[in-house]
C-alpha cells in the first residue's frame, strides 16, 4: 500500500510514515503538514475549488438589466419577483437572493441563453 493512501487515515501521521520507511529526512515540518493536510482532506478540498470555480464562472455570467423575468415563466413566481426588484448584474449577485433556489439560477442560465439567442436574431433580421 502506498504511504499517500496510509496518511489519509485518522490517527496516521505522514510525519511517522516517513520515519518508518526512511525517507523525507530533508522535508521541512511546514512542507509536510501541508502534504499531509491535502492528502487528508483531498475531497474536502476538491469540492471547495470546484465551488470557487463555480462562483468565478457565475460571476462572469452577467445578465443584462432590461431582462423580461416577468416572462420567465420556468422562474418560480418568488424568483421572478425579486429578481425583478433587485436587478442583479450577475449570476453570483442573483444566487445570494434569499429565496432563490438552485434550480432558479439553472432555469435562469437557460432563459436567459434564450433570451439573447431571440434578441440576436432580432437584431440580424432588422
Amino acid at each position: 500500500m502506498r504511504i499517500a493512501e496510509v496518511a489519509k487515515r485518522q490517527g496516521v501521521a505522514l510525519s511517522d510514515l516517513f520515519a518508518s520507511a526512511g525517507v523525507g529526512a530533508g522535508i521541512g515540518s511546514d512542507a509536510l503538514t501541508t502534504i499531509e493536510l491535502e492528502l487528508k482532506y483531498e475531497g474536502y478540498f476538491e469540492r471547495e475549488r470546484s465551488q470557487a470555480d463555480k462562483m468565478r464562472r457565475m460571476g462572469e455570467f452577467s445578465l443584462e438589466e432590461t431582462l423580461p423575468y416577468s416572462e420567465m415563466r420556468s422562474l418560480s413566481t418568488e424568483a421572478r419577483q425579486k429578481l425583478t426588484r433587485i436587478r442583479p448584474r450577475t449570476l453570483a449577485q442573483a444566487s445570494r437572493i434569499s429565496g432563490i433556489s438552485a434550480s432558479d439560477l439553472q432555469n435562469l442560465v437557460i432563459e436567459v441563453e434564450r433570451y439573447r439567442r431571440v434578441a440576436a436574431q432580432n437584431a440580424g433580421a432588422s
